[in-house]
């Protein structure tokens, strides 16, 4: 038995060290947010403009500002948490509502043929986090399916609500 004991503790000083907090990735709503919104910021008001209804810099901001705060403290809280709850059901519909972004512009851009300002973050940050983000959570049960698949629901209706928004 004291040899069983001492190849388990053997065992355990083994294990590689955890070089970062995995639930550093419920922070990923809030730098995909933060990056796309650096992307959008330039163009987006007069690409809007043109295409939905009347939009500038300073409203763009004025409206960007406490969401950005609002998905940073639900992936603070989400971080947290460590799992399960509200906190990580709304850092995940955040996440889940950039990749429903993304797929806007990447298609604004096609159907329109003019550059929608925040498709090359859309392209290669939002989706490729999303992915990442969703294949995490469900391997370390970081929330249950139900969770999940309300996470799912809120960011599309977020989503929806911000493209509605640009028709106002």
């Amino acid at each position: 038995m004291a040899r069983s004991l001492a190849s388990h503790a053997v065992r355990q000083e083994a294990a590689p060290p955890v070089l970062i907090d995995s639930t550093v990735l419920f922070l990923l709503p809030f730098v995909v947010y933060v990056l796309h919104t650096l992307e959008e910021l330039p163009g987006f008001a007069a690409w809007a403009t043109r295409h939905f209804g009347p939009e500038s810099t300073g409203m763009f901001a004025a409206y960007h500002i406490p969401l950005m705060l609002l998905v940073l403290l639900c992936s603070w809280q989400a971080r947290r948490a460590r799992r399960h709850g509200g906190w990580v059901v709304m850092a995940t519909a955040f996440q889940w509502q950039f990749a429903v972004n993304a797929v806007f512009h990447l298609t604004s851009w096609i159907i329109l043929g003019d550059y929608a300002p925040g498709a090359v973050t859309g392209a290669v940050v939002s989706l490729p986090a999303t992915a990442l983000y969703l294949s995490w959570i469900c391997r370390e049960a970081r929330a249950t399916t139900r969770e999940i698949g309300l996470a799912l629901a809120l960011g599309t209706l977020i989503a929806a609500l911000a493209i509605g928004f640009l028709f106002l």
